[in-house]
């Protein structure tokens, strides 16, 4: 069984949530991270920041769930932006042709 923790922090000063995300993001444990994300929007914060920087594997499903995440984000008037990731999210980015789409933006 591989494991996700998402810690959750409100940077100071802004409207953002960030979800700092550790351990293995695969399909079979996202449900972690799509639970924490869909709370977050219920609840009015609907702009997310993701650090990846200490995902250590990531799988192609998981990449899409993000796509997902930021579907409903925007949806609701929010967004998702990806602020750090690791080299595991890096290479799975690459290997599947979704960096254009998930692009790792700094701040």
């Amino acid at each position: 069984m591989s494991l996700l923790t998402v810690r959750q922090t409100t940077p100071e000063g802004t409207a953002f949530l960030m979800l700092a995300l550790v351990g293995e993001l695969e399909v079979v444990n996202v449900d972690k991270l799509t639970d924490a994300a869909v709370r977050a929007i219920a609840d009015g914060q609907r702009h997310l920041l993701l650090d990846l920087t200490g995902i250590t594997r990531c799988d192609t499903g998981s990449l899409y769930t993000l796509l997902g995440i930021r579907h409903a984000a925007n949806h609701a008037g929010g967004s998702l932006a990806v602020t750090a990731a690791s080299a595991s999210v890096h290479e799975a980015l690459l290997r599947t042709g979704l960096r254009e789409l998930l692009p790792v933006t700094p701040g």
